[in-house]
């Protein structure tokens, strides 16, 4: 534990600021939103800390302990994706709007909001959102590499493929479902059942989710690489 926040110091840092902005705006309007976007990306970072355990646990040769560090990563990896979701929250506020001008009058007619709260609850669902999926992508990245020392490139972009593809389908559960990830451990039943139904809008919402786990991904690793080569 102490190695991680000696390693992730920053990464800790910048979410307990966070997390008070989420506490001043939840004075500001009294919304639970602020509550959960905080407790959102409390979860998002937990990925980052059981892949570790994982990659450390590897290196002992506790293998049973590294298997059990990564199914944890795998249930809550999704977490770090969900946040994207939570942009329906300003479904309600009016950014924007179009008056009836004069013909051929210069003014386009559209006007924007000047409500300061409405762009703030946007930056920070947007910064929420912005932290949680480098942390997820840096955890993922250290899965990769992982699989990538010991296994084929196969092999590799085959377990690429199965994360996304369970992610979009965690991220379904969790935004239409309103399932946890432990709720595979403490409501297995209630959980297969709600997904045994699933329809055809739930088939395309994971495979589109598949798709922007994978694509969010390869351009991470792509700026990741090019950092790693100038250095």
């Amino acid at each position: 534990m102490g190695k991680f926040f000696e390693k992730y110091k920053g990464i800790l840092l910048f979410m307990f600021v966070y997390w008070c902005i989420c506490f001043v705006m939840l004075f500001k309007e009294a919304s639970f939103l602020y509550v959960m976007l905080s407790w959102n990306v409390l979860l998002a970072v937990l990925p980052l800390f059981f892949v570790e355990k994982a990659e450390m646990t590897l290196e002992q040769r506790k293998i049973g302990w590294s298997i059990f560090w990564v199914i944890l990563w795998l249930l809550f990896f999704p977490n770090s994706v969900y946040m994207v979701t939570d942009f329906i929250h300003i479904s309600n506020d009016k950014f924007m709007w179009l008056i009836e001008v004069e013909m051929y009058s210069a003014d386009t007619g559209v006007v924007y909001s000047n409500e300061i709260m409405v762009w703030v609850k946007l930056l920070v669902i947007g910064i929420g959102f912005f932290f949680a999926i480098l942390v997820g992508l840096e955890s993922f990245y250290i899965f990769e590499q992982n699989i990538r020392e010991k296994y084929s490139m196969i092999i590799c972009y085959l377990a690429i493929l199965v994360v996304a593809l369970l992610t979009g389908l965690g991220v379904y559960i969790g935004r239409f479902l309103r399932f946890n990830s432990w709720d595979i451990l403490f409501s297995p039943m209630q959980l297969l059942k709600q997904v045994a139904g699933i329809d055809g809008f739930a088939v395309q919402f994971i495979i589109t989710f598949t798709i922007y786990v994978i694509g969010s991904y390869t351009l991470y690793r792509t700026f990741k690489k090019q950092s790693v080569l100038r250095i």
